[in-house]
C-alpha cells in the first residue's frame, strides 16, 4: 500500500530557491510481518509493521543536520473502531548531511491486540529538530496518510 496523501515542507519551500532543499514522503507501507507482505487487511491478534520512507533533495543536503522525530497516529473511519491517537513515536533519528538524495526510513512495530476491530486510517508526522528536542522544532515537517486499513478477528478456515 503506497501513500494516499502526503506533504513535506522545508525552510526553503516558499523561497525563490525551492530546489535548494526539498522533501518528500516516498512510501508508507502497512506490512503483516507474520506473512511478510503489504496488506490492507490485518488480524487484531497479529503484530503489524508500518514502514515510512522519506527523502531530502537539493544542493543544501550536505549541510543538513539535527534529528527527525517521527510519530504514527490512528483514527477510526467507520465510527466503530475503538482505537485512536498515537500508536508510537520514534526516538531521535540522527541526520548526517550528504549528497542528494538523503533517504530515511523508520518502521513502527505495533504489537498484537494493540488495535481493535474496525476500519482505520493511519497518519504519520515527520518533525525536524536541530537539537533533538520535541519542544524545539524547525520549519521542516512532513505528513503522510494511508489508505483505509481494516483490522478484523481471526477466522478459522475449515475444509
Amino acid at each position: 500500500m503506497t501513500v494516499f496523501n502526503s506533504s513535506f515542507q522545508t525552510p526553503l519551500t516558499d523561497t525563490a530557491a525551492p530546489n535548494a532543499l526539498a522533501g518528500a514522503v516516498t512510501a508508507m507501507r502497512v506490512i503483516d510481518p507474520t506473512e511478510g507482505e503489504e496488506t490492507a487487511l490485518l488480524e487484531v491478534d497479529d503484530p503489524t509493521n508500518v514502514q515510512l520512507d522519506w527523502q531530502l533533495t537539493g544542493v543544501s543536503t550536505p549541510v543538513v543536520g539535527g534529528t527527525w522525530l517521527v510519530e504514527l497516529f490512528i483514527d477510526d473511519v467507520d465510527g466503530v473502531g475503538a482505537t485512536s491517537g498515537s500508536l508510537g513515536a520514534s526516538g531521535p533519528i540522527g541526520i548526517t548531511g550528504g549528497v542528494s538524495p538523503l533517504t530515511f526510513t523508520h518502521t513502527f512495530n505495533i504489537p498484537a491486540n494493540r488495535v481493535g476491530v474496525g476500519l482505520y486510517q493511519l497518519s504519520a508526522t515527520i518533525n525536524h529538530s536541530p537539537v533533538g528536542n520535541p519542544n524545539q522544532l524547525s520549519e521542516m515537517i512532513g505528513f503522510a496518510q494511508s489508505l483505509p486499513i481494516k483490522f478484523t478477528t481471526t477466522v478459522v478456515e475449515t475444509n
